[in-house]
């Protein structure tokens, strides 16, 4: 911790700043080293977003009845310069899942063309039928 600087005989202490205060410990957990990202900074910035993304988890959860699964990437990318500094740049992805859309099943073609008829099976119905309606409704 103290160590005497042999030029000037002065005993400097690694755990105070010159005005007395606590210096920042050096990083011995990932917790450490978030904490450290940008003052402090980017752990603040994630909170609001970590908040939206559990709310857009319980909200789609809730909507379909079912387990909906979320993703949280932490990235740090960490360069080092000739002269042993670091410089750490974070940045975070949260992924709630996409919506998904009903199923169509189909099968492909001799030629490799995607069609909604089962090959080698006749056709009860013919073509898709259109659906749409023949009347027009009036605005009263």
């Amino acid at each position: 911790m103290a160590e005497e600087n042999a030029a000037s005989t002065i005993l400097i202490d690694e755990t105070k700043a010159a005005d007395g205060s606590s210096r920042y410990p050096a990083v011995t957990q990932l917790t450490d080293l978030i904490f450290m990202l940008n003052d402090g900074q980017f752990n603040a910035d994630c909170a609001d977003k970590l908040k939206t993304f559990a709310a857009d988890l319980e909200e789609r959860g809730i909507e379909d009845g079912k387990k909906v699964k979320g993703k949280i990437t932490l990235t740090i990318e960490v360069d080092r310069e000739h002269d042993g500094v670091y410089f750490f740049t974070p940045d975070i992805k949260l992924a709630t899942p996409r919506e998904k859309h009903g199923r169509t099943i189909g099968w492909v073609t001799p030629e490799n063309r995607f069609t909604p008829n089962k090959p080698n099976q006749g056709n009860l119905f013919g073509t898709v039928r259109d659906v749409t309606p023949t009347r027009t409704v009036r605005d009263v």
